[in-house]
C-alpha cells in the first residue's frame, strides 16, 4: 500500500552509533517548495533542492539524487541540475545523465506505474554541492476532491534554509498545519481569488538517531496541508472507492461455504479463522498499482483468480468472503511503522497499511502477515490508532501485554566430563512473539542447517552442533513450539577446581539478549516500548562426582514498569534456575525514566549472568 505521501526533508540512512561526536553526512543548504493549488485538488509544485557534501559518506548518499511520481496522475521535469566544487566552478548535470526510471520495491513485491526522475551528479568530492530545480504537475488527486501532503524535516540533518509556500484557490479549503517554523497566512497573496502561506524553517544542529525513536510524524518540525477536515472523511474517501470492490461473486460464495463445511466451523469465531486462515495462505502478497492504485485496491474476483494481492487487496477478498458467511467487517486504516500518534490535522499520509476489523468479535486481523494466528498481530501493527473505514469511527488495535506478548524456555543441559554441554530446549512462544518465530522458522526452512545453528551459538560467543526440530509455522491448530537439540564445545576445563557461568544453547536467550542492550545516555527523542514476558527454567545437571561448591544467588530487580527475579537451587547435582522477565506498561511512548529503569534492570541482569556455578 502506498499510502504515505511524505516529502521527508533530507532524511536519509543515518547511523545509530554516535562516535567521538556526530557529523552529518550533508547539509539542505536550500530547500524551497511551492504549491499552487486548484479548485479541483489538481496543483503545480515548483521545487529547488540545494545539499552539501559534510563527509566521504555523504558522496554517495548525494551522488543520485531521486524524485518519484505517480507517471499516471502527475508529470515531473527536472529544469536544472549542476554540481558546485569547492571552489565554486559550476558543472552542469547532461541531459543523458538525468534518466527516467520505473520504481520498483527492492525485494520485488511492488510493481506500478511509479517512476524517478534519478539525477547523477559529476565530480562529488567533500565540500560540494549539488543543485536541481524541477516542476511537478499533479493534474490528478489521488483522492478526487482531495489535496494533502506533508514535509518533515529530520532531527539528523542540518538545514539553511527552508522555505515553503502554498497558494491555493479560494474554490478549496485547505487546512494548514506547521510544528517549529516561522511564518503564516499572508496578507496579500500573489494572485487574485487565492489564499496564501509562507513558511520558513532552518535548524543549525544536527543530532544521531537512537535506537526505539519513533517515526518522525511523532515528534519532528513539519508542514502539512490537507483538505480533510476530519478522520472519517479519510475514511470514507478510502471506503466509497474500496467497498465495492468486495462484492460476493458466485466463486467467492461457492468457495467460502466450501470452506467453512470442509471446517465444520459453525460459530462466528470460527469461521473468521477458516477464512483468514486462507486468504493468510494462498493469497501471496504482491502490489501492482495503476493510476489512484495505492489507494485503490482490486476486485475480490481478480484477486480470486490471480491469488496475490498487496494489503488492500487481502483485506478485500477477506471481507467478501466474510460477508459470503454473513460476517460484516470493515478496512482499518493503520501505520505499520513506529508512529504511534494520529496528527491533528488529518491526513492520509500517516497511514502505510490497512487491516480487517471484525466488530461482532472486536478483533483485529492482519492476513498480510501469514504467520499470525486469529487474536494476534506482527508488532507493527500493535498499539496503533485506526481509521474504521465503514463507519468512519477512530478505534485502536490492542498494546502489547505481558500474558499475551510472552516466551517461556525450559532448557535441560548436562556438563560432560571434558567440559562440553549436551543439552535441548523447548521454547514457546506467544503473542507478537509467535508471529515473529513462525516467521524465523519458515526463512529456515530448505536451508543448511549448520549455518542456521551456528549463527544462533555465535550470538553469545558459544560453538558446536545442533539441531532444530522440524515444524510447520503456517499450521495454526496447534500450540506452537520449537524444539532443539545441540552439544556445545567445551565451556569449562575439567577435571580439577574450575567454575562457570551458566551457557545458553540452541535456546531463544532473550534475557542474555537484554544484556547486550546499550542505551543512550541523553535520550533526546520520544521512544516506544512494549509489554512482554519472558520466563527461562534451566536444569543444568553436573557428572555425579563432581563436587559442587558454590552456586549462584538469586537476584530480585523492581523499579517502575519493571520486574526481574532469578533463583538458584541446587538439587542432588542438578543446578534448578529460573528467571523471570516481566515489562508492564500501561503507554506506549516512553523516554528518559523509563531508559533509565532498563538500564538500572541491564546491570543486575549483566552481574546475574556472571555469577559462576564453583566445582572441583
Amino acid at each position: 500500500m502506498t499510502f504515505q505521501k511524505w516529502m521527508v526533508v533530507g532524511v536519509m540512512c543515518v547511523c545509530t552509533a554516535a562516535l567521538a561526536q556526530y557529523k552529518p553526512s550533508y547539509t539542505v543548504v536550500k530547500s524551497s517548495s511551492k504549491f499552487e493549488v486548484n479548485p479541483d485538488a489538481s496543483y503545480t509544485q515548483h521545487l529547488e533542492e540545494q545539499a552539501r557534501v559534510d563527509t566521504p559518506q555523504g558522496v554517495r548518499m548525494l551522488g543520485e539524487r531521486k524524485i518519484t511520481y505517480n507517471s499516471t496522475l502527475e508529470n515531473v521535469e527536472v529544469l536544472e541540475a549542476y554540481t558546485i566544487q569547492p571552489d565554486g566552478t559550476r558543472i552542469g548535470v547532461p541531459l543523458d545523465k538525468i534518466r527516467t526510471q520505473d520504481e520498483t520495491a527492492d525485494d520485488g513485491a511492488i510493481y506500478s506505474d511509479s517512476k524517478s526522475k534519478v539525477i547523477i551528479y559529476p565530480k562529488l568530492e567533500v565540500g560540494s554541492q549539488v543543485y536541481y530545480r524541477a516542476k511537478s504537475v499533479q493534474h490528478t488527486p489521488e483522492f478526487p476532491g482531495h489535496f494533502f501532503l506533508w514535509e518533515h524535516y529530520s532531527p539528523h540533518v542540518r538545514y539553511e534554509n527552508v522555505t515553503v509556500e502554498l497558494v491555493h484557490d479560494v474554490g478549496i479549503e485547505v487546512g494548514v498545519s506547521t510544528k517549529g517554523m516561522q511564518g503564516g497566512k499572508l496578507d496579500m497573496p500573489p494572485k487574485p481569488h487565492t489564499v496564501a502561506y509562507k513558511f520558513t524553517f532552518s535548524q543549525d544542529t544536527a543530532y544521531p538517531n537512537e535506537d526505539s525513536r519513533v517515526d518522525l510524524p511523532d515528534f519532528a518540525p513539519h508542514f502539512a496541508a490537507s483538505t480533510f477536515k476530519t478522520y472519517a472523511d479519510v475514511g470514507q474517501a478510502y471506503h466509497v472507492r474500496a467497498k465495492e470492490k468486495a462484492a460476493v461473486t458466485p466463486a467467492i460464495q461457492a468457495l467460502a461455504q466450501a470452506l467453512v463445511q470442509k471446517a465444520n466451523a459453525q460459530t462466528t469465531l470460527d469461521k473468521v479463522k477458516v477464512l483468514h486462515h486462507w486468504v493468510a495462505q494462498n493469497i501471496r502478497y504482491l502490489g501492482i498499482y495503476v493510476g489512484a492504485g495505492g489507494y485503490v485496491p482490486h476486485d475480490a474476483q481478480s484477486i480470486l483468480d490471480n491469488r496475490y494481492g498487496d494489503c488492500k487487496d487481502h483485506v478485500v477478498i477477506l471481507e467478501s468472503l466474510l460477508a459470503a458467511v454473513g460476517i460484516d467487517s470493515s478496512p482499518a486504516l493503520i501505520n505499520s511503522g513506529t508512529a504511534f500518534l494520529l496528527p491533528k490535522l488529518p491526513t492520509p499520509g500517516i497511514f502505510d497499511h490497512v487491516i480487517t476489523y471484525v466488530p461482532s468479535l472486536n478483533v483485529f486481523l492482519d492476513s498480510t502477515s501469514r504467520f499470525a494466528p486469529l487474536g494476534t498481530l506482527p508488532l507493527g501493527d500493535m498499539g496503533k490508532s485506526v481509521v474504521l473505514t465503514a463507519t468512519g469511527a477512530l478505534s485502536r488495535t490492542p498494546m502489547t501485554q505481558t500474558i499475551k506478548d510472552r516466551t517461556e524456555s525450559r532448557i535441560q543441559m548436562k556438563l560432560t566430563r571434558d567440559g562440553s554441554i549436551e543439552g535441548q530446549s523447548q521454547a514457546k512462544m506467544f503473542g507478537v512473539f509467535e508471529v515473529a518465530s513462525r516467521n524465523s522458522q519458515f526463512n529456515y526452512q530448505n536451508k543448511e542447517q549448520s549455518n542456521v545453528v551456528n549463527r544462533l551459538l555465535s550470538r553469545f560467543q558459544e560453538t558446536g552442533w545442533g539441531e532444530i526440530a522440524k515444524t510447520e509455522p503456517t499450521n495454526f491448530s496447534v500450540p506452537w513450539q520449537v524444539n532443539s537439540t545441540f552439544e556445545l564445545d567445551p565451556v569449562v576445563n575439567v577435571p580439577g577446581p574450575s567454575a562457570m557461568a551458566i551457557p545458553v544453547g540452541l535456546a531463544p536467550g532473550r534475557l542474555k539478549g537484554f544484556a547486550d542492550v546499550v542505551l543512550p545516555k541523553d535520550r533526546r527523542f520520544p521512544t516506544y516500548c512494549n509489554s512482554t514476558q519472558h520466563e527461562e527454567w534451566i536444569d543444568l545437571a553436573f557428572p555425579k562426582d563432581m563436587k559442587i561448591t558454590r552456586v549462584p544467588k538469586g537476584v530480585t530487580f523492581a523499579k517502575g514498569t519493571l520486574r526481574y527475579q532469578s533463583t538458584y537451587a541446587l538439587s542432588g547435582h542438578v543446578l534448578k534456575i529460573k528467571r523471570v522477565y516481566a515489562s508492564r506498561r500501561t503507554e506506549t511512548l516512553c523516554g528518559a525514566e523509563s531508559d533509565k529503569a532498563f538500564s538500572d534492570f541491564t546491570q543486575v541482569l549483566r552481574r546475574d549472568l556472571r555469577q559462576q556455578v564453583f566445582f572441583e
